[in-house]
């Protein structure tokens, strides 16, 4: 994958301006007097402050992700006993050589019930520092669809987005509805048929809503247009509550741009999706757990897994719950919102991942506190993204470097400013701003709530 700068586009305010100039052309004597449309208020951005926030939704999600990613899955609906103030792993001596035959077979549920036994000890937990960011799909299918929208612009089909997929992605190395959604683009079943439940037993997976990210970093305070974008890339492989959770939390990384309180922000990701479906229900149930219990997140994750907990595993309203607890207990604060959301168990990496990508946009790469900011001076590693080695130096570097990936989400996302009727100087942006359009609502047949 080259990360290369999109193709120049004229911006819809050019495409205004020829509209408005062939309309003048006519005949005045037949032209009617039209009341001008009330412009749109326009929030103002710096270019400095914009490439900063999107840097620092990148690295938070990147620390959360590593930070959590040795609890993951070793806690199923149940509470993580240990805070971590650093980056963790089991003590490899401990396990390791027993687990290897089964994680060399992708016998990943073996390997677990060995790495459980020993789980509950802080003493069999010691701490490491990271040397690169290791590959995790967290981030490497949200750098896929970086390329796409580099390829082929803002107006990148579905079934783009999946064909690089398969010119690219190495099939044992996704998991859950992104890797039923792969074969059946291998089957020839695509976008949307590939996330519909016809096709798919996981439509409510979490799998979009750990790689939706990108579409709010590129949408500053612009919610139609992360809304256009997650309906087009979450029915990749996921239907119903697993998209909307892609757009409640693409929403909440857009309006980061310009709203640091995290309550207005879970507000603002209700306000994008269908009030009947059952995230959003999951979304009321974690906010009237909180105002219940505002100084006891335990006793609010308990509320919410007496009526939720059927639902575990990969389930995005379950893991949904994770991250916003972790956004409303946490409280702003970078540590204390990942730490929760880890704690709460589950899928304890995707879920701090993503609640530390938005505390990361609010609070800009600049004032990620040490030492969860070294991470934006490492390498990420990409080997295990790729599907054909043979071509990895031309198509898919083995490493890529941070400054690549937030250079490239700057371009893109200046692009979708430009075509949502806004500006972009030297200096400054200025965005419109958007009222949320709500879809319609799609659910999976048989999983709705108690």
């Amino acid at each position: 994958m080259t990360y290369v700068s999109p193709r120049h586009r004229p911006s819809s305010l050019l495409a205004a301006t020829v509209l408005a100039t062939s309309i003048g052309c006519a005949d005045p004597a037949v032209t009617q007097p039209v009341e001008a449309e009330q412009a749109p208020e326009m929030r103002p951005l710096s270019r400095e402050v914009y490439e900063d926030k999107v840097a620092g939704g990148w690295i938070g999600q990147a620390v959360g992700v590593l930070f959590g990613a040795p609890t993951e899955f070793l806690w199923p609906g149940e509470i993580i006993p240990h805070d971590f103030d650093g980056y963790y792993r089991l003590k490899p001596e401990l396990y390791y050589e027993e687990a290897r035959p089964y994680i060399e077979a992708q016998q990943y549920q073996e390997m677990l019930e060995i790495m459980r036994r020993y789980k509950n000890d802080r003493e069999n937990w010691e701490p490491y520092t990271p040397q690169q960011m290791p590959s995790q799909d967290d981030l490497y299918i949200e750098f896929l669809f970086l390329h796409s929208f580099q390829e082929h612009g803002l107006d990148v089909t579905d079934r783009q987005m999946a064909e690089a997929w398969v010119s690219y992605l190495d099939p044992n190395m996704i998991w859950g509805a992104n890797k039923n959604a792969f074969e059946n683009f291998e089957a020839d079943v695509w976008p949307p048929r590939s996330g519909n439940p016809d096709h798919s037993s996981l439509g409510n997976a979490i799998d979009f809503q750990i790689e939706s990210d990108i579409f709010g970093l590129i949408s500053p305070g612009l919610p139609q247009a992360s809304n256009r974008l997650a309906d087009r890339a979450g029915h990749l492989m996921n239907y119903g509550d697993g998209v909307y959770a892609g757009m409640a939390i693409a929403a909440m990384y857009g309006e980061a741009f310009f709203e640091s309180d995290v309550r207005r922000l879970i507000d603002h990701s209700l306000s994008v999706i269908p009030p009947e479906s059952g995230y959003a229900e999951m979304i009321h149930d974690v906010i009237a757990a909180h105002d219940a219990n505002p100084n006891d997140w335990e006793a609010a994750w308990k509320v919410i897994f007496d009526k939720w907990g059927q639902f575990l595993g990969l389930d995005v309203r379950t893991n949904g719950a994770c991250v916003y607890l972790g956004l409303l207990y946490g409280e702003g604060d970078f540590w204390k919102t990942m730490n929760i959301s880890m704690r709460c168990g589950l899928d304890s990496d995707c879920n701090p991942s993503t609640s530390a990508g938005i505390i990361g946009t609010i609070l800009g790469m600049s004032n990620i506190p040490a030492p969860w900011n070294e991470l934006r001076d490492l390498p990420i590693s990409n080997t295990s993204a790729t599907r054909n080695r043979l071509t990895v130096d031309e198509i898919y570097p083995e490493v890529i470097q941070w400054d690549e990936i937030i250079a490239a989400t700057v371009e893109v996302g200046h692009e979708n400013i430009l075509a949502n009727g806004g500006e972009v100087t030297a200096n400054q942006i200025a965005i419109p701003r958007q009222e949320p359009v709500i879809p319609a609502l799609e659910q999976v047949a048989g999983e709705e709530p108690r």
